[in-house]
């Protein structure tokens, strides 16, 4: 092989892996729709306008929530959102607590009771928690002739947040509270605590200074979703990392010393991520769905979907991965992780070195386990391997610097025309938009994703954060999303079929939305839903959820085609491989040329003899000079006396010489 095919060979190489790595980062999806804050028709709810409220949903109901406040529990209809205004809860804290917040160097607006926390523990009673001026407190309340009554109050410490946008979460079990949050003041103090046991006190492997996001059950189970500080990348840094924790809903604590400690708190890293040779990361979790089941791909599965970003000193991403719970149970069923000394990697643990019976496990009664078990247990809650996504990629992905994804929640399973599924996600950001997405592969493969964004609608004022949404159907009403802010509830519509940038065929067929298709009798982009009952309407409906294309509607004169929206990573992608073909164009032609320089015929020696001759030999043609000249001096020859043969014997002014240049 010469040197020209070895250099050429490696060139094409690098050129191949530049495009597959280029080609490995999916296209930024660009949203069909565009509906400006001005534009969003819907029912709103405000609360007191007089100051933020802090809302946080407590509970959904089929016709009804329940939204957490500023000394207030509300009670919101569905329908319209307007407040069933008998039913709400009025709890503000007692005035010595309110001076002690003082004291402490709150605010006013710091030192209110914000309740977080409610759990029914029965028709008629229930129990709820609240901040209370930055000190705890739960009471049990009851419902007697229509009327609140306060039965039992309790410590909450390790129960409810201090502050009211602590990151912190709770689910009622069993009637059984299971909460993750702070222990203390100043928020250094975290634990995952039921009554009477909780995690490790300032023991870094089991809680490394997290942000819990979500909770549920599931099967003998409680999940925690959360992110934390990676104790196996402190030898490497600081990197946060996203987590799933688990425990027994029947663990009663360890023998001895042991007795308020979780026997069964495990912890698992989630891998939400691009995949490459490089991994591109989105380590950070925001928020989770709740359990869906669905078939995806030709097959049966049971996912959590979560929101995912980047650090926000890195690059501005945000991602959508979902996660099967079978492999998330298969995780806390593999190896265990550990770093055997402060200076050591951490690495797999042995099967040999793993107790009986296994750590970790559901047991009758946990107060009976060996030690040796409980200590396993204590000192690795790590495993081994991170729960993969279900998906070769993320559902959504975005990068941006204009906002960030904060919550996710799903309509789940919406049958298309064609008699597919598919999970339509509803996804918050940072700055008040809700974008509608879905995977439009995910009836077909999980090795890749459709990632499709239907429309990003600005439903709250640029700024305010989306921090919860639902999914509502009421019967005989239209379906509709309801969307959660500090200051604000609004309930926009599930879909925008009737937008007027949907109002052709080809335009509402590129929507690839299952809740829109394109009716040729009306001419009109509608809803699929007010369209089922008719047998013989489907054949005049088109839709196409794949590839946004239906050959029903043909060619339209005048129909502006929809520009294409390359993401950053496409252009820069471009741009490099551009600038590659172009040096190896430079490179092939300058090699080409130097090859026929060296292999062209080089003049005969007389002929270059005979074109020397013609600058020194005499001429009378006219226009030649008739003395011959010295071409290394480029002066006159001189004569016999050894003056110059043009000079005379009289001093004359030198005068200008001819110059030739070889």
């Amino acid at each position: 092989m010469d040197a020209a095919t070895t250099i050429w060979t490696t060139l094409a190489l690098a050129l191949v892996t530049l495009i597959v790595q280029n080609t490995a980062w999916p296209q930024d999806p660009a949203p069909r729709l565009h509906i400006k804050y001005r534009d969003v028709i819907g029912q709103r709810f405000l609360g007191n306008e007089s100051h933020v409220e802090h809302f946080k949903l407590l509970e959904r109901a089929a016709t009804f929530i329940l939204i957490g406040a500023r000394n207030i529990i509300y009670n919101i209809s569905l329908h319209d959102l307007t407040e069933i205004v008998d039913q709400r809860l009025e709890w503000s804290s007692i005035q010595p607590h309110l001076q002690l917040c003082s004291v402490k160097g709150r605010s006013d607006d710091e030192c209110q009771n914000y309740i977080r926390i409610f759990g029914r523990q029965g028709p008629d009673r229930f129990l709820t928690c609240g901040t209370n001026a930055y000190k705890p407190l739960c009471k049990q309340f009851s419902i007697k002739n229509g009327v609140y009554v306060s039965e039992k109050d309790m410590d909450g410490l390790g129960l409810c947040p201090y502050n009211p946008q602590h990151n912190s979460t709770a689910v009622f079990v069993g009637g059984q509270l299971y909460a993750a949050t702070v222990a203390d003041y100043f928020g250094g103090e975290p634990l995952i605590h039921r009554e009477r046991i909780r995690t490790e006190r300032s023991d870094l492997n089991q809680l490394n200074g997290p942000n819990f996001v979500s909770s549920f059950a599931y099967g003998d189970y409680v999940f925690f979703f959360y992110r934390e500080t990676a104790v196996e990348y402190m030898n490497c840094g600081k990197a946060i990392y996203s987590r799933v924790g688990r425990v027994c809903q029947h663990d009663k604590g360890g023998p001895h010393t042991f007795s308020d400690r979780w026997t069964s708190f495990l912890k698992a890293r989630l891998n939400c991520s691009i995949p490459g040779d490089y991994p591109f990361y989105f380590n950070e979790i925001q928020s989770t769905s709740e359990v869906i089941k669905g078939i995806y791909a030709g097959e049966q599965a049971q996912l959590v979907y979560g929101v995912f970003t980047t650090p926000v000193n890195s690059i501005g991403g945000s991602a959508i991965c979902a996660f099967p719970m079978s492999s998330i149970l298969e995780v806390f069923q593999g190896a265990f992780k550990e770093q055997e000394t402060i200076n050591s990697n951490w690495l797999r643990v042995l099967p040999e070195k793993v107790p009986e019976p296994r750590p970790g496990a559901c047991v009758n009664d946990s107060r009976t386990l060996p030690d040796v078990t409980v200590n396993f247990v204590k000192a690795h809650p790590l495993m081994d391997d991170a729960v993969q996504s279900f998906f070769a990629l993320p559902v959504i992905s975005k990068v941006t610097y204009n906002y960030r994804f904060t919550k996710v929640t799903v309509d789940p399973q919406v049958k298309a025309l064609d008699g597919k599924t598919y999970d339509v996600l509803y996804i918050g950001t940072d700055d008040g938009r809700v974008l509608k997405a879905l995977n439009t592969r995910a009836p077909y493969s999980r090795s890749n994703a459709g990632q499709n964004i239907i429309s990003d609608v600005q439903v709250l004022k640029h700024g305010e954060a989306v921090k919860d949404l639902q999914v509502v159907h009421l019967a005989g009403e239209a379906s509709k999303l309801v969307v959660i802010a500090d200051s604000e509830i609004r309930a926009v519509p599930l879909h925008h079929c009737d937008s007027p940038s949907a109002n052709t065929c080809s335009a509402c067929v590129a929507l690839q939305d299952p809740h829109c298709a394109w009716d040729a009798t009306t001419n009109l982009c509608v809803a699929v839903p007010t369209k089922l009952h008719d047998n013989d309407a489907e054949k005049t409906l088109f839709q196409d959820i794949v590839y946004g294309k239906h050959k029903g509607c043909g060619y339209e004169p005048g129909v502006a085609v929809t520009p294409v929206v390359y993401s950053a990573q496409t252009l820069t992608g471009a741009l490099v491989g551009t600038c590659f073909f172009s040096l190896i164009a430079g490179f092939a032609s300058g090699f080409w040329f130097s090859q026929r320089l060296r292999n062209a015929p080089y003049p005969d020696p007389s002929e270059q003899r005979q074109q020397l001759n013609r600058l020194t030999e005499t001429t009378d043609s006219p226009g030649y000079n008739n003395k011959s000249i010295n071409l290394v001096l480029n002066v006159p020859p001189k004569n016999p006396n050894g003056k110059n043969a043009n000079s005379s014997a009289e001093n004359k002014p030198m005068q200008k010489v001819k110059k030739t240049y070889i």
